[in-house]
């Protein structure tokens, strides 16, 4: 069965005015081509919806119980198109968002609130997980687009950079380290380190600790860089936390240092599956973030 919109629609206007002529006029076509349309249409379902009695048309019986589902399937159409209008001038829709934990109760909050003030009608869903799932969470379909640090990426992942973030060292408040806001990674030499990703855990492994090994004695691993932080405020060890973490200073009773030589550099990316079309909420969102990292620059 090949029914179209407009056989419907030019059943509808016949039905409503009893006249193929008045349906015509509605529709801005010939006479022709609506009686064109409604034999189209009978010719699909097998069956007369009207007997043409001299110039009026009249519902037969199996007309006038077609015509409320016709009515219902115009109205739902209206409706979808109506949708698609509103969710491209962005008057309704959801924005499905992967964060590291972190970064979503830090740096997300301020941002989102003036992007829901500006776009009052969408929604929003954050998943706040870990940085090394933001990418299978975008592979999964489990967010629209994801934000987190540089992670290898499937050749169906896109990844467009948004910034850099400078790592620093977390260190407990009376470490004997002292209160240097510059350090190397010599003089943290004989830390016990705070694991918390495993994919920045292979980072430093090839870079800084292939220099200077650390004893698997002297590690200790959780998920979360919350986590993280809390051990480190109790004195259980250190970790290396981006920047955008000394705003948890005070509440994980740390401190964070610098690191003189040997700098560590941490891009941040906005990943989104190739292929796909993004949502206009997304766009939107997008647009917004890099403006403003464009004009905090």
């Amino acid at each position: 069965m090949n029914i179209t919109l407009r056989q419907l629609r030019a059943f509808y206007e016949v039905a409503k005015t009893q006249s193929f002529t008045l349906a015509a006029s509605n529709m801005k076509l010939t006479q022709s081509a609506v009686s064109m349309l409604v034999r189209q249409l009978e010719a699909e379902y097998g069956l007369a919806l009207f007997n043409r009695v001299q110039r009026s048309a009249q519902l037969t019986e199996v007309g006038r119980q077609m015509l409320p589902i016709t009515e219902r399937m115009l109205e739902d159409l209206r409706q979808v198109h109506e949708g698609a209008a509103d969710l491209k001038a962005l008057r309704r829709g959801t924005l499905r968002i992967a964060v590291p934990q972190m970064l979503a109760c830090s740096w997300l909050p301020p941002l989102a609130a003036e992007f829901m003030a500006a776009f009052p009608d969408i929604g929003l869903h954050v998943m706040d997980t870990t940085g090394d799932r933001i990418v299978s969470a975008v592979q999964d379909n489990e967010a629209e687009i994801g934000i987190g640090p540089q992670r290898p990426a499937p050749a169906e992942i896109a990844a467009e950079p948004l910034w850099e973030e400078p790592i620093q060292v977390a260190l407990p408040r009376n470490s004997p380290l002292g209160d240097a806001d510059c350090l190397t990674w010599k003089d943290l030499r004989g830390e016990n380190w705070i694991q918390y990703s495993d994919d920045f855990t292979l980072y430093l492994e090839r870079t800084i600790w292939a220099k200077l090994p650390i004893p698997d004695a002297r590690t200790t691993n959780v998920r979360y860089l919350t986590t993280a932080l809390s051990f480190v405020g109790l004195g259980l060890g250190v970790t290396a936390a981006p920047q955008y973490a000394r705003s948890f200073a005070d509440q994980f009773a740390v401190r964070f240092a610098r690191i003189e030589a040997g700098r560590i550099m941490r891009a941040f990316y906005i990943y989104s599956r190739k292929n796909h079309s993004r949502s206009p909420a997304a766009n939107a969102f997008i647009s917004f973030l890099n403006n403003k990292i464009g004009n905090s620059s």
